[in-house]
């Protein structure tokens, strides 16, 4: 048995394109503990999250582009099948977007690997497995080629202390579910630069 064929490669997975990491890096470790106090921003990012199913991060920078759906691939990653075939109709039929589906980290890799790469990720944060969109989303922005894509968190959990670690690791917005599909095109509008 070579060293690829060995029960340790088997658990590889090339997310980064040039370099192998373990799905068990993706593991949810702790939430690191919150800020004594949560800045004023997060604040207002939340009260956002409670009116209106979104907040955008607008310090991220992102190029003014025009966005034609046809042609703008979304990378749907959600585990709950419902949702998930939710949002696929959803922005496939009411917006024309071209969408990809995971449900788990082995077919969020499977997907990130297709191309051409996704234009977006709608990603939630519980995933099978324990694996953390936090973890995800930290190794996408640590990635030279792919750190720049636009990330929307979608997540149940829309407390100060999730907003601010989420905008801390780079996403370009926050939605909260359940998200009213305005939320999720005026994110989607806002993090392609269109």
């Amino acid at each position: 048995m070579g060293k690829a064929d060995s029960p340790e490669a088997s658990k590889a997975v090339d997310l980064d394109f040039t370099g192998v990491f373990k799905v068990a890096d993706l593991k949810i470790e702790p939430p690191p503990p919150p800020p004594r106090r949560i800045p004023q921003d997060i604040l207002i990012g939340a009260r956002s999250l409670a009116e209106d199913n979104y907040f955008v991060n607008l310090a991220r920078p992102r190029a003014k582009r025009s966005v034609d759906p046809a042609k703008t691939t979304i990378l749907i990653v959600e585990d709950d099948l419902p949702t998930l075939n939710m949002l696929d109709l959803l922005l496939t039929r009411a917006a024309g977007y071209q969408t990809r589906r995971a449900h788990d980290v082995q077919t969020f890799v499977q997907a990130m690997q297709k191309m051409p790469l996704v234009d977006a990720v709608l990603l939630d944060l519980s995933l099978p497995g324990k694996v953390s969109g936090f973890k995800i989303l930290a190794k996408i922005r640590s990635h030279p080629s792919i750190r720049n894509l636009p990330v929307i968190i979608l997540s149940g959990h829309s407390s100060p202390e999730y907003l601010l670690q989420g905008l801390s690791l780079g996403a370009d917005a926050y939605l909260s579910k359940p998200a009213k599909s305005s939320a999720v095109f005026e994110a989607l509008k806002a993090v392609l630069g269109g």
